[in-house]
């Protein structure tokens, strides 16, 4: 199948998964993965993440329709300050995000963790929002991450919020490989 295929049919939609359960980037995945089927191009932007090995960095090293990026300095619970190495990667990381959306050679640009880039202020949220509105009309853009400022909730086309009703860190079991990372 063609990667343009019906992209002058699309509707490009802006998709935010938030919340403080387990499965927004699972999810964001999910349909990055759906697209590919389709023979869609791909892109996954990681803010904030460390560059630690997971299995959706090595699915995406095996398959070309998905370009993968991952750049941070892990999680942060504090707000850093203005000059730090995560106000630097976050702004490297939508610099990059802003081409893809202008080369607009991707069907699908998932941004992963950038609500909590946001939540941190480690960007601007109306110059985000401004990329974002400004998308190719076919584009379609997930968002994902904690505390989703509610000014990016607002213009988003889909909100999902997942919650923690259990999980199994709070029994003492650590992260997993190929459930967690």
């Amino acid at each position: 199948m063609e990667i343009n295929s019906g992209r002058e049919r699309r509707r490009g939609l802006l998709l935010n998964y938030t919340g403080n359960g387990k499965g927004k980037t699972t999810g964001g995945l999910g349909i990055c993965l759906r697209a590919m089927g389709y023979g869609w191009k791909v892109a996954v932007i990681q803010f904030v993440k460390s560059d630690r090995d997971t299995g959706e960095s090595y699915f995406a090293r095996l398959h070309p329709a998905m370009d993968f990026h991952t750049i941070g300095a892990g999680f942060s619970l504090c707000n850093p300050d203005k000059d730090s190495i995560h106000h630097q990667l976050a702004r490297h990381a939508f610099e990059l995000a802003c081409e893809y959306i202008a080369a607009g050679q991707v069907d699908i640009l998932m941004l992963d963790e950038l609500n909590v880039a946001l939540s941190l202020g480690l960007l601007d949220t109306e110059e985000v929002m401004t990329a974002l509105c400004n998308r190719p009309s076919w584009m379609h853009i997930i968002v994902t991450g904690r505390n989703a400022p509610t000014k990016l909730l607002s213009v988003s086309d889909l909100v999902s919020e997942i919650t923690e009703v259990k999980h199994p860190f709070h029994n003492g079991i650590q992260a997993q490989q190929g459930i967690d990372f």
